[in-house]
């Protein structure tokens, strides 16, 4: 497990992600980059109250990255299953490569060994 800033770029099985927020978008949008497949499991952050509800858009991310739509089919079923661990936290050697962020900007992003920082 290593760290990365979320506003970071890294490399995912050779591709360039600009920062967290890139990951997401491909993930949101179930979209490949470059042949590499992106995937999440997400949870909002807990609402507690009308306000909370009306402005609260942050989010615990689970990302994985995959060669295949099989491959990442079967890494999604995996991570939906997963006991989270602390605030959603589903992260898992495993699973690899794969990410954690914690949905603020104040938070690092947490990888797995083979993802490489730029």
């Amino acid at each position: 497990m290593k760290t990365i800033k979320n506003t970071n770029s890294f490399y995912v099985l050779g591709v360039k992600f600009e920062n967290i927020h890139e990951a997401i978008f491909y993930a949101i949008k179930e979209m490949a980059k470059n042949g590499i497949y992106v995937g999440k499991n997400a949870k909002r952050y807990p609402c507690f109250d009308s306000e909370d509800y009306a402005s609260e858009d942050r989010f615990f991310w689970n990302i994985v990255f995959a060669r295949s739509t099989e491959e990442l089919n079967r890494k999604l079923i995996e991570l939906k299953s997963v006991s989270p661990q602390t605030d959603y936290n589903k992260f898992s050697e495993t699973l690899a490569p794969m990410i954690y962020w914690e949905g603020d900007s104040i938070y690092d992003v947490i990888a797995t060994e083979d993802i490489e920082k730029d």
